[in-house]
């Protein structure tokens, strides 16, 4: 159990001096957190207003002085600013009062108690309200005590809380009975700007410091809701951590801020007493992670590891070779203190692997979740950016700019990602336009050569095309050898070889020294460099293949897009205008498109949703199944999922998972899903390619849709029995929250409705930006699969280009009034409307045609008029 000594302080003031009231208990309890844990000293507050019982046939003050009596209190904190208070039988006012009363005390305490700490205040008033009479009692009073002793003068909130902490920091150093307190008040005064510094340091974007904290949001569960405002439903607060900490794992992508909220925890936990010791798995040796820990708390809190209240491990990757035991041997060695690791999920891109079964970690982890920022979250960024850099475009329109930019860009919601949006903007001002992802990152690239300067270097900074180029080189031998960690020393020869055959002079030292400094290389502990974030390879690769024809072949004929999308989404986004990619690309996907129809050898002709009626019931839902039985029995699908799906009784208990692997892996569903993806992204920056092109290839996309569509309608009651169909590391999963059935047959129709919605949301990112609206309604008006054509309109109506709305409204009068299509659009329509729409006039529109469906249905028109409409909408 802590044991500590405690303190009482006693506050007394005049009336106008509440809000520095409040401060003192908040600097009170802060310091009793924090800096006396330390210290072996707690600090308490005494307040008449929350300690004194009320009682009636007395005088009030008589009252009080009974209850601080019996406080016996240690330290009296005496303010006033312009008002003295009203008169007591023994003073001129309360607090005058109070004051004599501790000042009699101290001439009788032994230990020279309570410590009297008086401020006054310098505050600005109204002269309407200020009482001359009241402010000359007051400056009486400071001239009278002044031949007492020393009192504090203050101006302003902040300053009264920066004087008060000083001086109560100085009582704690006095009063503890801990040896050497000077040492150790000097020793805290180090780690704590060691912690300060650190993370300062994280909150750096290319060597830009974001401008505000943003506490990232940390979420129980690992759903992300489509309405940003719902990301702090299931919330989990860092405070609760800090205080009760437990063995955790916080997942999320790369640049959402993992190593910036251990930084956070570690500082703030410090302030509260505690030691929460950090540690990099990157930049520490796996096998040696103990005794780093243990010789690393000494030289950083000036203490052992058992003063440990818990560790935060960094950078980890479960799939990172030896990761797995490197976690267990910081759980064996430190079994009794908890641990979190901070969980990079995306960033495998390098990784080399190793079967790690055989390691057993004896501890059970609850994950957490970081989720993107809300707008008000961004806001705060964007306002202070802008306010820092002396922006004068208005905060609002900004913010909109930032918001959209990341949308188009479909760039999750961080710190750092609104921070590039900004840079860029701000750098190449009114003619900035998201174009695409290549073209940020080359303006950031661009800022960052402007910017950076080492006096140390003389020769001339290196032109950032040069570099560019040179790096692409480096990025090839990386892709060739498949290895991404590299020592300095391969770098510099490396690139000095190729610039001396390219016939390029550049400063190579100048060009690691900025790519180190601004975060794009990184280093291990080993010393192995390697590229910080795996967008930086792909944009670099990709203008290797812009630049080297035998590099390009190579990449198209070794098919490495289909692991990695962005190698094409960047290498696309050059000039837009890259022919020779949509070509291969669309005959790569036509290929696996007939492999997979040819062993699959599902119909074309599955779509249950044709005869699904606006509320289907159970019995339609069978009837449907009793058509998909056949379909499946004559499908190249294997026996084992053939003999479940002729029972429609079955009860999914056992695991299915080895079969449905041998389905994807065997009928290549995973490379036909990731075609998909680099496929979309291709052509989605490629607006300048000749349309005909640009057509065939969006139309093989929309066919590769439907096998995933085939795929899922075969596969629901697999799906709505398990919880999730998995394949080689992916795997569609149930949100069960949005299928809570209690009977089995409800909820595989509630999935098997699901599944246009879903697929859409699978690729809609990776193929829609508002210069692909023409071709999608297009597509949209020719599409002759009905579940295609719907599937391309609720995108429309998610992302709504210009012209979306007649497109749509055409649509719902082409529909079946009694059709499940017009009630999904209905659905979709609503959320949208809910959800989605940030402006009126949207709103106004998703309304109108969500009401269009709605009358239609109810009076059984194709087209209603206005005043059927408005009559459904009364109804």
């Amino acid at each position: 159990m802590e044991n500590r000594k405690i303190f009482k302080c006693f506050i007394s003031s005049p009336g106008d001096c509440n809000e520095e009231r409040d401060n003192c208990i908040k600097v009170i309890e802060e310091i009793s957190l924090g800096f006396a844990k330390h210290f072996g000293i707690g600090l308490e507050t005494f307040m008449w207003e929350y300690d004194v019982l009320p009682d009636m046939g007395r005088n009030g003050q008589d009252i009080i002085d009974e209850y601080i009596k019996k406080s016996n209190y240690d330290v009296f904190i005496g303010i006033m600013k312009n008002r003295f208070g009203h008169p007591t039988k023994k003073a001129g006012s309360g607090t005058e009062h109070e004051f004599k009363d501790a000042l009699e005390r101290k001439k009788t305490d032994l230990n020279g108690l309570p410590r009297i700490i008086f401020f006054f205040g310098k505050e600005s008033v109204d002269p309407d309200k200020f009482d001359f009479e009241q402010y000359q009692k007051v400056k009486t009073f400071k001239s009278d005590i002044s031949s007492e002793g020393l009192y504090v003068d203050y101006d302003g909130i902040e300053n009264f809380e920066l004087k008060l902490k000083q001086n109560l920091e100085l009582f704690v150093k006095e009063n503890t009975i801990i040896a050497n307190a000077e040492k150790l008040g000097s020793e805290i005064d180090i780690i704590l700007k060691r912690l300060e510094n650190d993370l300062e340091e994280s909150l750096k974007t290319y060597n830009e410091k974001t401008p505000v904290w943003i506490e990232p949001i940390i979420s129980s569960k690992r759903e992300i809701p489509n309405n940003p405002n719902k990301n702090f439903e299931n919330k989990v607060e860092i405070e609760s951590i800090i205080k009760n900490p437990y063995d955790i794992i916080i997942k999320a992508p790369s640049e959402f801020g993992l190593t910036s909220l251990a930084h956070f925890i570690k500082l703030e936990a410090y302030k509260q007493g505690k030691i929460f010791f950090y540690v990099d798995s990157k930049k520490t040796k796996k096998h040696k992670i103990v005794n780093q820990i243990k010789s690393e708390v000494e030289n950083y809190y000036f203490t052992n590891s058992d003063k440990i209240d818990c560790i935060l491990l960094d950078s980890v990757c479960l799939e990172e070779n030896g990761i797995m035991q490197m976690i267990k041997n910081v759980c064996d060695e430190f079994n009794n203190i908890p641990l979190i690791i901070l969980n990079t999920i995306d960033n495998t891109f390098f990784l080399k692997s190793q079967d790690d079964d055989k390691v057993e970690i004896k501890r059970s982890f609850a994950s957490l979740y970081l989720l993107p920022l809300p707008q008000t979250e961004l806001r705060k960024i964007v306002t202070v950016y802008s306010k820092n850099k002396s922006i004068a475009e208005d905060y609002n329109v900004l913010l909109d700019k930032v918001a959209k930019d990341l949308e188009t860009l479909n760039m999750h919601r961080t710190s750092k990602n609104c921070i590039s949006i900004l840079r860029a903007s701000h750098k190449i001002g009114s003619e900035y336009s998201p174009i695409n992802r290549t073209k940020l990152l080359e303006t950031i690239l661009n800022s960052i050569f402007e910017e950076y300067e080492i006096p140390t270097f003389h020769s001339k900074k290196p032109d950032v095309k040069d570099c560019t180029f040179v790096l692409g080189y480096l990025c090839e031998l990386l892709v060739l050898k498949n290895d991404f960690y590299f020592k300095e020393d391969f770098f510099k020869e490396k690139i000095n070889e190729f610039c001396k055959s390219s016939l390029i002079e550049l400063d190579v030292n100048y060009l690691i020294s900025l790519l180190i400094d601004n975060s794009i290389l990184s280093k291990t502990s080993t010393d192995y460099l390697y590229f910080r974030n795996a967008y930086w390879v792909f944009y670099f690769i990709a203008h290797r293949m812009n630049m080297s024809p035998k590099f390009l072949e190579d990449i198209y004929k070794d098919k490495k897009y289909i692991d990695y999308p962005e190698i094409i989404e960047f290498y696309t986004g050059i000039d837009r205008n890259k022919s020779d990619a949509l070509k291969v690309l669309n005959n790569d996907l036509d290929e696996t498109l007939k492999i997979v129809r040819d062993k699959v050898k599902f119909p074309d002709n599955i779509n249950p949703f044709k005869s699904i009626s606006w509320n289907p019931d159970v019995p339609q839902l069978e009837k449907e199944q009793e058509k998909l039985k056949e379909n499946v029995i004559s499908s190249g699908l294997p026996d084992e999922v053939k003999d479940k799906y002729a029972d429609k009784h079955y009860n999914q208990i056992r695991p299915y998972n080895q079969i449905i692997n041998s389905v994807l892996r065997d009928y290549s569903f995973l490379v036909l899903m990731r075609q998909i993806t680099a496929t979309a992204r291709a052509l989605r920056n490629s607006d300048f390619v000749d349309v005909n092109l640009r057509k065939e290839v969006l139309d093989k996309i929309i066919q590769a849709w439907n096998e995933i569509n085939k795929l899922l309608i075969i596969l629901h009651p697999l799906l709505a029995d398990k919880g999730n169909v998995a394949f080689e590391g992916a795997k569609f999963e149930l949100n069960e929250d949005d299928f809570n059935f209690d009977d089995p047959i409800q909820k595989r129709l509630a999935v098997l409705l699901a599944v246009p919605t879903n697929v859409v949301k699978f690729f809609k990112d990776d193929l829609f930006s508002s210069k692909m609206g023409p071709l999608l309604i297009d597509k949209a008006i020719s599409e002759t699969n009905t579940l295609l054509k719907h599937e391309i309109m609720i995108l429309l109506i998610a992302e709504r280009p210009n012209n979306w709305y007649k497109t749509v409204d055409d649509y719902i009068v082409s529909l079946d009034k009694n059709s499940f299509f017009l009630s999904d659009v209905l659905i979709t329509l609503n959320f949208n409307k809910n959800y989605k729409a940030t402006e009126q006039s949207e709103s106004r529109l998703i309304e109108l045609l969500a009401q269009k469906c709605r009358a239609k249905h109810i009076f059984q028109k194709n087209n209603p008029d206005p005043g059927l409409i408005n009559r459904a909408r009364k109804l």
